[in-house]
């Protein structure tokens, strides 16, 4: 009787700890029109909200590319449908910048916004993506671009603007392809720009991949936060 009673009692001060935990507050941040706020939850609120974010973005990829055989063809569908449902942010409406799904859910954003959208559910097609600034060759200029790796080579991305590119010989363009100068513009839709990409792929070579291997866009699946984490636990 008396180990029964032991066990109930660590078990209820497991279950209070827990709650006691769970009811934690931590900070969560948002920013509106460039200016971040930090806003107090609690955690099991926090965590319920990640998961409730990850299966979202699992069910949402998976209807996106459930015809596609390659990683290719997941790549160009997951382009398409963010260019196709992402608008570009109405003027009379604040940037709010907060969590991908939340972007997916407006239905609107700036440029880097886009591109991270279409790197998250990359990510969730097991395709490995990061999106990053890249600035020209007088450093006047910088442009927001999507970084997606097909067939073992790095490719680029501009779904803000609807538009990838190919080699002469028709396949995606790798950077050593861009870098080159041996690349065709593919236009996805009937947006005016003015981008003389050429001025950015020439910086392409010396661009370090390796650190955005825990970016934002990575880190949206709790296996992938985990992992990063416990990496800062031991750095």
């Amino acid at each position: 009787m008396k180990r029964y009673f032991i066990a109930f009692l660590i078990a209820g001060i497991i279950f209070s700890s827990g709650i006691l935990i769970l009811n934690t507050e931590v900070i969560t941040r948002q920013g509106i029109n460039y200016e971040v706020r930090q806003i107090k939850i609690p955690l099991y609120l926090k965590v319920l909200d990640f998961m409730d974010r990850h299966y979202n973005y699992k069910s949402l990829t998976r209807k996106i590319t459930e015809n596609c055989k390659t990683q290719q063809d997941k790549v160009i569908k997951i382009f398409s449908w963010t260019y196709d449902n992402i608008k570009r942010q109405p003027g009379n409406l604040p940037v709010v910048d907060d969590h991908v799904w939340h972007i997916i859910v407006r239905g609107y954003g700036v440029d880097d916004q886009f591109q991270d959208v279409f790197t998250t559910l990359c990510n969730y097609a097991k395709v490995d993506s990061f999106f990053d600034y890249i600035y020209n060759n007088n450093k006047e200029r910088r442009k927001c671009l999507s970084f997606v790796k097909l067939n073992d080579r790095w490719t680029i991305f501009d779904v803000y603007n609807g538009v990838y590119f190919k080699n002469r010989e028709g396949q995606i363009a790798s950077i050593e392809d861009l870098s080159a100068g041996n690349w065709l513009l593919i236009r996805e839709g009937n947006n005016i720009f003015d981008e003389n990409y050429d001025t950015y792929f020439k910086r392409l070579r010396s661009y370090n991949y390796i650190d955005k291997k825990f970016s934002r866009p990575t880190l949206q699946s709790p296996l992938r936060r985990f992992i990063f984490w416990c990496k800062g636990l031991f750095h």
